[in-house]
């Protein structure tokens, strides 16, 4: 990553500074937490809707969660696409220990905070955002064991998301696709736009350092291969992976290859801008009787496929 973070600031909901932490000494909290006051006070401002502001030399990047901030500022030329994923790392980092994210859990739990700071970002380079593997050495005082004479091994090794002898008496893999459909329709009932939002989850309880590879009708795939892509292929947009996945190998063959965290995760994200037939169609129909009386009727029918259908049992009374 180009550049890295000066410091690192989680806020109120009216800009004060809960809790922040310092990386390369550039940046106050003092001027931090001035600017960002006047920042959420243009509320109505179109600008103030950009999670990236300069001002004073100093590049701000920041989303909101719950009643909380999590904002970084750099005077670097940082690269801001990745320090706002790095942002949602952190804020699901502190759901897996807090539950909710919020002001209270913040205050409640701030020396954990100021731990976690210390080990997700070094120097304002991002270092550790697996939550599973922060959990082995960060622990809260309901789970904490005797103190370890050396870090977790998955903090040195190459593979910093899976911890070294897992073991399992049955392996096992579950995946889960899972697809929203996004349709927008004018009032003349015609189909402005489509597409389709989908992720891979994955369940996976494997043994040792498994290597995994998943293989999709990608129409750049088959195409390459000089093999047919009528009705068979798809169009991928917008796919991002887990950080497990080897990217080098995805570019040469299209081919998922990776070694897997422990438990569950979201394997990849994807979205397709094909047309589709939307599943559910709803009709409406507006009528005015008078200024104080309007009637609308909808109408929804599906329009599944009949294999998908499930047919229910008929129970029959005597």
């Amino acid at each position: 990553m180009a550049g890295a973070a000066s410091a690192l600031f989680l806020l109120d909901i009216k800009g004060r500074v809960l809790i922040w932490r310092d990386y390369r000494g550039d940046v106050s909290a003092i001027q931090a937490e001035r600017f960002f006051t006047k920042f959420i006070e243009k509320e109505g401002d179109p600008q103030s809707q950009n999670p990236v502001v300069f001002d004073n030399g100093v590049t701000y990047m920041f989303i909101q969660h719950n009643n909380v901030y999590l904002m970084a500022a750099s005077r670097q030329n940082c690269n801001a696409a990745s320090i706002l994923l790095f942002l949602h790392r952190v804020a699901d980092v502190f759901k897996h220990y807090f539950e909710e994210l919020e002001e209270e859990s913040l205050r409640d739990n701030f020396v954990v905070v100021y731990e976690l700071l210390d080990e997700i970002m070094d120097f304002g380079f991002p270092q550790f955002t697996e939550a599973k593997i922060l959990s082995e050495f960060i622990k809260t005082d309901a789970y904490r064991m005797e103190v370890t004479q050396r870090p977790p091994m998955a903090v040195t090794n190459a593979v910093s998301w899976r911890s070294e002898g897992i073991r399992y008496k049955k392996n096992e893999v579950f995946l889960d696709v899972v697809e929203s459909v996004n349709i927008l329709v004018n009032s003349n009932g015609q189909i402005v736009r489509s597409d389709v939002v989908g992720a891979l989850k994955m369940r996976t309880y494997l043994s040792g350092m498994p290597e995994c590879k998943l293989g999709l009708n990608d129409r750049v795939l088959l195409e390459a291969q000089g093999r047919s892509t009528k009705g068979k292929a798809i169009d991928l947009d917008d796919i991002k992976f887990h950080q497990c996945v080897r990217l080098a190998r995805f570019e040469n063959d299209r081919t998922i290859s990776f070694i897997p965290p422990d438990g569950s995760f979201d394997l990849m994200t994807y979205r397709l801008s094909t047309q589709v037939k939307p599943l559910i169609w709803v009709e409406a129909q507006i009528e005015r009787h008078s200024r104080s009386r309007i009637e609308i009727m909808v109408k929804a029918r599906s329009q599944f496929k009949e294999r998908s259908y499930f047919p229910l049992q008929h129970r029959n009374k005597c």
